[in-house]
């Protein structure tokens, strides 16, 4: 029954090849352009990080009075909040660096990050071979390394003995303890690009814990015990924060700090936010034009068929099956142009991401998964229906004996239609001043809002 009602629909899109195509191309863009975007919006805010039970990852920082928001944490402050604190199941410190690694082909510089014993068993990761290195080592000063999937299958060319062979880093010879999987990546630093290489024991200096200690370039992670909830352990570190004051150097002493614990997920993708939103929003934009286009298509097309429909009212057919073939058309239209928008946004995809900021943080997950495909099926339903709707109760509003008596006539038109086409091309006028206007310079600001949020992305610690 229902193929057979999908027939009529087709046999009147198939007589009108140009503008069946047209529509098609039409809805191709805007659903391959707002699926491709929302594939970054899925993969880099809305997709959980890919750790075990990742609800449960924080970071742990602290915020300065009279400082410009989180001013990360101390060497001090590491190794008190990681004494002292109740509340998690596990928590380290971590620091990206950048080492000269050599005793394996060329000197290259590579990155790499300083973690504490904690942050692994935070984590909740398994490596590839090998182990991690424990707090013990970490104390000792132990110089051992885990190495990433990329540096092992490259530099060490897969070697499946490379375990308890030596490196260079810094010209300080490092044993290689572990290797971790290929899609691991850590530390996650929002707003700024370290596709870590390897990792070694934090093993603070006696310069970080004294005279440095007023020196918050770190950061830590922790994972909270089953039944703990964030606000619980805030206020736990809040109270190791308040201890760790009371034991300040004297040049510390005027300091006030306060603890800060959030999801990990949240502090990861926070810079990115702004981007990804705007991004989304404008191909949106871009997609409600397309969609008033195919709307005004529609409605002429269905005036250029009032006759035609007149007929088939004046003889009983049912204005609900008249609707239905209405919005069956509309969805055929939007359903094909969703396949080739699907194609076209896996091309877009391939292309666009090396576009994308580097420092846009978890731009290696971005992909064309399933949640994608969907939301990519719903998108084009609902377009489907929007636009076939309005002009479908247009086209009914027929005036059955006025239109036959025409005689076939097109050049009139009644009232109604023409506030429905006036309606859809002021919509199209006001969408595009939006989308214009939001590449406008906001005030003094030399850039526009979509300019800003992606210069926001790649140079965090800059202005507008």
């Amino acid at each position: 029954m229902f193929l057979h009602e999908l027939r009529i629909p087709l046999r009147h899109l198939l007589k009108s090849p140009g503008f069946t195509i047209a529509a098609v191309l039409m809805l191709a863009l805007g659903i391959g352009a707002t699926t491709a975007i929302f594939s970054i919006v899925e993969g880099v805010l809305l997709r959980p990080l890919p750790f075990p039970h990742p609800e449960r990852l924080v970071a742990l920082s602290d915020i300065l009075q009279g400082g410009n928001g989180e001013a990360g944490v101390t060497a001090p402050d590491i190794r008190a909040y990681t004494r002292d604190t109740h509340s998690f199941e596990a928590l380290g410190g971590y620091q990206p660096v950048g080492y000269e690694l050599s005793g394996i082909g060329e000197p290259a510089q590579v990155n790499a990050a300083r973690m504490s014993g904690g942050v692994f068993p935070a984590l909740g990761v398994a490596p590839l071979m090998g182990r991690f290195f424990t707090q013990q080592e970490d104390d000792r000063y132990e110089q051992v390394t885990v190495v990433s999937y990329t540096l092992w299958r490259s530099r060490l060319h897969g070697d499946a003995h490379v375990l308890g062979t030596k490196i260079l880093l810094d010209r300080k010879p490092y044993v290689v303890i572990g290797v971790m999987p290929r899609d691991f990546e850590f530390p996650l630093v929002p707003g700024h690009l370290n596709n870590s290489e390897l990792w070694v024991p934090m093993s603070f200096t006696e310069q970080e814990l004294t005279t440095g200690a007023a020196s918050w370039n770190f950061a830590m992670v922790g994972r909270l015990k089953a039944g703990i909830t964030a606000a619980q352990a805030q206020s736990d570190a809040e109270r190791v924060a308040r201890e760790t004051m009371r034991s300040y150097p004297p040049f510390m002493s005027s300091l006030r700090i306060q603890a800060v614990v959030r999801s990990l997920h949240e502090q990861t993708v926070e810079q990115a936010r702004q981007l990804v939103q705007t991004l989304f929003l404008a191909t949106m934009v871009v997609l409600l034009i397309a969609c008033a286009n195919l709307a005004g298509l529609l409605l002429v097309r269905g005036l250029r068929r009032r006759r035609q429909i007149a007929l088939q009212m004046a003889m009983g057919a049912p204005a609900g099956t008249l609707l239905r073939e209405a919005v069956l058309e509309s969805l055929l239209l939007s359903f094909t142009g969703g396949v080739f928008g699907v194609g076209l946004a896996a091309i877009a995809l391939r292309v666009g991401v090396s576009l994308l900021p580097e420092t846009l943080p978890r731009i290696q997950e971005i992909r064309l998964d399933g949640q994608v495909v969907l939301f990519a099926i719903v998108l084009s339903a609902l377009t489907g229906i929007v636009c076939g709707l309005a002009p479908a109760f247009a086209a009914l509003r027929t005036s059955v004996n006025e239109t036959l008596k025409e005689g076939g006539r097109t050049g009139t038109v009644s009232g109604g239609h023409v506030w429905l086409r006036s309606a859809l091309v002021a919509s199209e006028i006001a969408i595009a001043l939006v989308l214009l206007a939001a590449s406008l310079p906001p005030g003094p600001c030399p850039h526009g809002f979509l300019l800003a949020a992606a210069k926001t992305i790649r140079n965090p610690t800059s202005g507008g």
